[in-house]
């Protein structure tokens, strides 16, 4: 009977753990089969304070709506917040379609559209709106995002294209962007309207200190995309289309290249910046076409005194990334040929004039209004090193003159210290007095700064040395002249001692005959 009893125990025993895996398996839960009515939350505020340096962020959470999820399938998601950081306040709304895979893959935010708006007096214009709509997928065994359908406005500045990042060992970055007509201007510092008023008081006071850059996290970067932009406007300065390519790879970033239209001509750069182990290395090249160049020169730097339309080419390298630093290790060569252009603040025929009508001792010309002087090309060549720009070659020619020398610009100081000479050109069908100075040579100088050069011709100095070029033709004509005399009076006198010869030969032979 034991044996019997303990059998139906066992059996007992058994059926009751059939029926709890039954019931288990019956009342089991898998991913998929995971649903939420809903998340709504609304009214929540988060406040994060920093006391060392006494600062406050303030979010308030306006709305979270999620609406019924199940994996596999897209639900709304709703995010409304108001941000207030330091005096600056600000608000966001996000509206997307969520939609995780079932396997937990893969995330996607479809029809996403983040509209943002700051507002504060620290900000440009006081306010800086944004818009962003694209479609995000982010797939998670390969920590990669893929960003398609991207439009990016802020303010009127506005971007489209693509983008993909993934974060592996190096973060990946691909992207094909382009861009609308961009003005830079309203997020430029302002030019202060007490600048010239306080300008002793600013130059007295220390500069602020530089910083070299940390270029140490382009070795986390591996980055390959191309940009187009249509325009840029920056204060007065205006740039046509730009297109660049971009690459970052192993602590070096390139632009290889970058190509803009740039009054009326183009613009061509290849760059390199290097972190070299924190050196911060780079080189360029840069190659200017048809380039109208005082609308440049005024536009970029306030400097009116040249024109023309110019090829420039030039390449460099150097180390360090601050502003003295470039200034002073930039190391290049170039060269420059301007075309059809003028010198401005100086007139050189007109001085030409002057300078004939002295050696003619006529009435002096009325001086023109304009000063400039006109060329039909301007030519040389150039090297930089230790912040100076060393010009061994400059020559300009035009229909009346020659102009050749060379000279110094300093970039450090923005000073110019040229030493040139100009020689009048003759002409067989000259209709003004400007042409037949016998090439005498006038010198010229060129000083003060890179905005407000100085030129001075030495014209009493030519005037000497034509009256000293005068007084030598004159010397030498009266050398020539005496000589013949002397030539002449020579012969004479021979043919008087061979008359007298002749003579006396005679009476002598009569005398002996």
């Amino acid at each position: 009977m034991v044996p019997k009893q303990a059998s139906s125990n066992t059996t007992a025993k058994e059926n009751n753990k059939t029926e709890s895996s039954d019931s288990a398996n019956n009342n089991s839960v898998t991913l998929d089969t995971i649903k939420l009515a809903g998340i709504n939350i609304n009214d929540a505020i988060i406040e994060v304070q920093d006391l060392t340096v006494g600062s406050k962020t303030e979010v308030t959470i306006e709305q979270i709506k999620l609406g019924s999820f199940e994996l596999g399938k897209a639900t709304d998601l709703l995010i409304i917040t108001n941000i207030v950081i330091d005096k600056i306040y600000g608000r966001a709304e996000l509206q997307a379609q969520l939609m995780v895979s079932p396997d937990l893959s893969t995330i996607q935010l479809n029809g996403l559209n983040l509209e943002t708006l700051f507002a504060g007096d620290s900000l440009p214009n006081k306010k800086l709106s944004s818009k962003i709509s694209s479609n995000i997928t982010y797939t998670i065994p390969s920590k990669k995002a893929d960003i398609t359908d991207l439009t990016l406005a802020v303010d009127d500045i506005q971007l489209q294209g693509k983008l993909s990042v993934q974060t592996t060992n190096t973060t990946k970055v691909r992207f094909d962007l382009q861009g609308n007509e961009w003005d830079l201007t309203p997020y430029l510092p302002a030019k202060s309207e007490t600048a010239d008023v306080e300008g002793a008081d600013q130059n007295s006071a220390d500069p602020a200190a530089e910083i070299e850059p940390n270029l140490a996290f382009l070795n986390t970067l591996d980055v390959n995309g191309a940009l187009t932009i249509a325009g840029i406007k920056a204060n007065e300065i205006k740039i046509g289309k730009i297109d660049m390519k971009v690459l970052v790879n192993k602590g070096k970033a390139e632009i290889k290249p970058l190509t803009a239209l740039l009054y009326d001509g183009q613009l061509t750069v290849n760059a390199l910046v290097d972190d070299a182990k924190g050196m911060n290395k780079y080189n360029i090249s840069t190659t200017l076409k048809d380039v109208v160049i005082r609308q440049l020169l005024t536009d970029a730097a306030k400097i009116d005194f040249l024109s023309g339309k110019t090829a420039f080419n030039f390449s460099g390298s150097g180390t360090g990334l601050t502003s003295s630093k470039i200034k002073a290790g930039l190391m290049g060569k170039g060269d420059f040929t301007l075309l059809d252009g003028e010198i401005y603040g100086v007139n050189v025929p007109q001085e030409i004039r002057i300078l004939k009508a002295k050696i003619k001792g006529k009435e002096l010309p009325t001086e023109k209004s304009i000063k400039k002087t006109d060329f039909a090309s301007l030519k040389g060549n150039f090297t930089i090193q230790k912040g100076q720009v060393d010009n061994q070659k400059l020559l300009m020619l035009s229909p009346v003159m020659r102009l050749d020398g060379a000279g110094l610009a300093d970039i450090l100081k923005e000073s110019l210290d040229y030493k040139l000479s100009i020689t009048p050109l003759s002409k067989s069908d000259e209709k003004t007095e400007v042409y037949d100075l016998n090439g005498i040579t006038i010198p010229m100088l060129i000083k003060g700064s890179f905005s407000e050069p100085k030129f001075s011709l030495d014209m009493d100095g030519a005037l000497n040395e034509q009256l000293k070029a005068k007084g030598k033709e004159l010397e030498n004509k009266a050398k020539d002249k005496l000589k013949e005399q002397q030539d002449k009076s020579s012969d004479e006198l021979k043919e008087e001692g061979k008359k007298i010869e002749d003579k006396l030969k005679g009476e002598l032979g009569k005398l002996f005959g």
